[in-house]
């Protein structure tokens, strides 16, 4: 066994030697690194807060943004049944006035149909009564109706 307590002993004192020299390097590591750490976790703590400054704002905007949207609806909707009847008033007014006018017409081409009818039935009746009296007239009626009218031609007064 003394045959290992020596070397044992060369390897603690080794180590020993070893872990004086770079106990400053090693607690200096671990100090940076552990402000490192600290530093980056103040670093994402910061920037957390604004991301949860920013949700609320923005989350906020939405809540404005929904308040207006339900208003501009409101408003429209107002707008359309305003509209609406405003058509149908002015619709009917149309409505009215187009009936009014389309009496009118009736009357109108009632009428001129009427005279229509008159104006026919009084050429048909002329042109009949001209046949009857062309049928009816003799030659010995002709001589003297043309001996009438050339009469009235030499005084001066004749047909026009």
């Amino acid at each position: 066994m003394e045959k290992l307590f020596w070397p044992a002993i060369n390897l603690f004192g080794l180590l020993g030697f070893l872990a004086y020299k770079t106990k400053a390097p090693f607690f200096d590591f671990v100090s940076g690194r552990r402000k490192e750490i600290f530093v980056g976790l103040n670093k994402s703590k910061a920037q957390f807060e604004e991301a949860e400054r920013r949700r609320a704002e923005a989350e906020s905007k939405l809540e404005l943004l929904g308040v207006e949207t339900r208003q501009i609806e409101s408003e429209w909707s107002q707008k359309s049944v305003l509209q609406a009847e405003t058509i149908r008033q002015s619709s009917a007014r149309v409505i009215a006035q187009m009936k009014i006018e389309a009496e009118q017409n009736r009357l109108a081409l009632i009428e001129q149909i009427r005279g229509s009818i008159r104006t026919t039935f009084r050429k048909a009746i002329l042109s009949s009564a001209e046949q009857k009296i062309l049928q009816a007239l003799t030659p010995e009626d002709h001589v003297k109706i043309n001996a009438r009218i050339v009469g009235q031609i030499l005084r001066g007064d004749g047909p026009a």
